[in-house]
């Protein structure tokens, strides 16, 4: 994977946080950063399998956290290498999460998010 396609999945990265998660736009721009078939470790909870599942989760989420996202503000750290990216995301008011993600062609195959 060249460093055009590694920056390319980074600027994804960004659309996907401060576009798709910030405005809780899930079967726009939060699904199209996903494959059908991602498969999502997230911060301890059992792994989901597909898209549906992923934004049901996420869904799920919010709801509990009061019905709005937690907005992420930044991206300070964020690099990757051939298909893989990593992403820092800092949240408004403190906070802080990790992504690893596995691209595949310029969407999210896997997913792994510690925060």
């Amino acid at each position: 994977m060249s460093d055009d396609q590694v920056q390319g999945n980074l600027k994804g990265m960004d659309d996907l946080d401060f576009t798709g998660w910030n405005n809780a736009d899930w079967d726009g721009v939060f699904a199209q950063h996903h494959t059908d078939d991602v498969l999502v470790d997230w911060k301890g909870q059992p792994p989901t399998k597909g898209i549906a599942a992923h934004i049901d989760a996420m869904k799920a989420y919010v709801e509990s956290a009061g019905g709005s996202p937690p907005q992420i503000s930044a991206h300070p750290i964020r690099f990757g290498s051939g298909e893989w990216t990593c992403v820092v995301g800092e949240f408004e008011g403190g906070g802080r999460m990790v992504t690893v993600a596995r691209w595949r062609d310029g969407a999210i195959a896997e997913e792994y998010i510690w925060s």
